[in-house]
């Protein structure tokens, strides 16, 4: 019964005897003076104090009290609550990928809806070959349909490039920045025609549009369209944006820097247009 009082009541026990202790001690030896002898009450009282305050300290745990009390617990529990901030960052990633994805995936059900006159192929981009002198893509055809050399290739923002060679289940994409793309395009304000080029440029994914007579008035900020010529890609697919205008050095054309509308850094699924009603 004493025991389990003791237990109860450990915390006020324990405050109450470290208070009384110093007390009686300090009664004790009261009057005395330093260098003297201690008188006898005291010099009888420091052995049984000593021996209360060891019994006392190792039945309580006083030194738990202060400095280690519970520190068994206190680990265990901060240890489940870092595996508790592990687990939630791991699922607050998943979730923010899968937000990503399902916004990528909204895109392309509306570029489908939107062109329902295509026939597309979905793929997944699960390479990316960005040479010096080369921009390819390599991609996973997730259907049974034959794909083609040339085919076009795009995503919800636009012209992504043409079907260079195909594998059983997959295929090189020459996008549009790869100096060996060719594409025909036009103003979508003027309908200035000319040529996109890809530059192959090794930091960025910039194009030269040449061809352009220099009666044209090609400015910066000019959406670039796919114009129809040439029997590969349909007509109006955004190719890119004007990013500069320049005078040719052949001198009757002018020559323009054209910035992709796709962003390949981050491009994960595209369609493959398979033919057009």
């Amino acid at each position: 019964m004493l025991l389990a009082w003791l237990e109860h009541h450990r915390r006020k026990v324990v405050a109450m005897a470290l208070l009384l202790v110093p007390l009686v001690m300090f009664a004790t030896s009261a009057g005395a003076t330093p260098g003297h002898e201690v008188g006898a009450p005291a010099r009888y009282a420091a052995v049984p104090m000593g021996w209360v305050q060891t019994q006392i300290s190792a039945m309580l745990g006083v030194t738990g009290f202060f400095g280690g009390a519970g520190s068994g617990e206190l680990r265990e529990e901060n240890e489940r609550l870092r595996q508790e901030v592990d687990r939630l960052r791991e699922e607050n990633t998943r979730l923010i990928g899968v937000l990503q994805e399902n916004g990528r995936l909204r895109e392309l059900v509306g570029f489908r809806e939107q062109h329902p006159e295509y026939e597309l192929i979905p793929a997944r981009v699960i390479a990316r070959d960005t040479s010096p002198f080369f921009r390819v893509l390599k991609v996973q055809i997730t259907t049974d349909v034959e794909l083609k050399p040339r085919m076009p290739v795009v995503s919800a923002q636009g012209v992504v490039g043409q079907v260079h060679q195909v594998f059983e289940g997959y295929a090189d994409v020459v996008i549009v920045s790869d100096p060996r793309s060719r594409i025909d395009v036009v103003s979508q304000r003027n309908r200035a025609q000319g040529v996109v080029e890809g530059l192959g440029h090794e930091r960025d994914y910039q194009g030269r549009i040449s061809y352009l007579s220099e009666r044209d008035e090609v400015v910066v900020g000019d959406v670039m369209v796919t114009s129809g010529m040439g029997g590969i890609f349909p007509r109006e697919l955004v190719v890119g944006t004007v990013s500069e205008v320049q005078a040719s050095q052949r001198g009757l054309f002018q020559e323009a820097v054209v910035e992709p509308s796709v962003d390949f850094s981050r491009l994960e699924e595209v369609f493959v247009i398979a033919g057009a009603e």
